[in-house]
């Protein structure tokens, strides 16, 4: 197979921001379908905001978006998949790991979108939301 001079510009591209470790967000890739999200905000709403704020923002717990998440993605290298894994395992608060696998993977969907990465055709699944390396 011959990759023409635009394919092999798109190749090095996704490899060098891999290697880079920029987000998916940075780097054009995506992680979620738009459907996924759409789901995903009606179950935040009902299992994540009264504690996490309807916006995202914080309240009782922390914020999921905004500066204060940037900040601590910047300075930790926070990783979709560490956000995702503790989010799985620890949330709700008072019910965790409660919400099915699916349901997870669509509030991350949610968290995702809110935060400005792209939609593409895949849904997340909670296995590669798990083992995901993007960062947030």
């Amino acid at each position: 197979m011959r990759l023409t001079a635009t394919g092999t510009a798109l190749v090095a591209s996704l490899l060098a921001a891999s290697a880079a470790g920029l987000s998916a967000a940075q780097s054009g890739g995506s992680l979620y379908a738009a459907s996924q999200a759409s789901a995903g905000s009606r179950i935040y709403a009902a299992s994540c905001a009264s504690c996490h704020g309807d916006r995202l923002e914080g309240g009782v717990g922390p914020a999921v978006s905004g500066a204060n998440l940037r900040k601590l993605a910047k300075n930790t290298k926070l990783t979709v998949g560490d956000l995702f894994q503790f989010m799985a395992l620890q949330m709700p608060l008072n019910q965790p790991a409660s919400l099915k696998h699916e349901q997870y993977a669509q509030i991350m969907a949610y968290i995702l979108k809110f935060n400005g990465y792209p939609a593409g055709a895949r849904s997340l699944t909670y296995d590669a939301a798990m083992k995901s390396t993007a960062l947030m």
